[in-house]
């Protein structure tokens, strides 16, 4: 008995993946299933930034948000500060480290109807990545993204 249900099990598998464009999407569907391995998304419900606590989403994000777009600045204004001690400052340290430094990063701006065309490109399928945002999905905002992008 048990065999006829893992032989219908196999069966029921095999014609979901046979049927999607996608094959890896039904595949590790049937993966995590079968392992009972879901991940579960944990919101973040309070924030303690120095003695103020936060318990609004939006202030929280808020929070972050001035927090990673500051730590570039922190960074160059402790630098300068310690610019005389080479061995606290970041790129004294890599210049002294590596004969040939990496080169500069150089950050090439795109026009968004370059945006435009690139999302355009893209192959049209549900799959994602972290990001949970298929390609699909990308194509059909294009209109609405491409200005914030840009």
């Amino acid at each position: 008995m048990s065999n006829v249900i893992k032989e219908a099990k196999r069966i029921y598998h095999d014609k979901k993946i046979q049927k999607s464009n996608n094959k890896c999407k039904p595949t590790w569907d049937i993966i995590k299933k079968q392992t009972n391995n879901h991940h579960s998304h944990t919101d973040i419900q309070e924030l303690m930034i120095d003695i103020k606590q936060l318990h609004d989403h939006q202030d929280i994000a808020d929070a972050f948000n001035n927090h990673f777009s500051s730590i570039i600045d922190n960074i160059r204004n402790n630098n300068v500060n310690r610019q005389n001690n080479s061995a606290k400052f970041p790129q004294k340290f890599i210049e002294q480290k590596y004969i040939n430094p990496p080169p500069p990063l150089v950050i090439k701006t795109f026009s968004t109807m370059e945006i435009f065309s690139i999302i355009k490109e893209l192959k049209t399928n549900n799959s994602h990545g972290f990001d949970e945002i298929s390609t699909e999905l990308l194509k059909i905002s294009v209109t609405h993204i491409c200005s914030p992008l840009t």
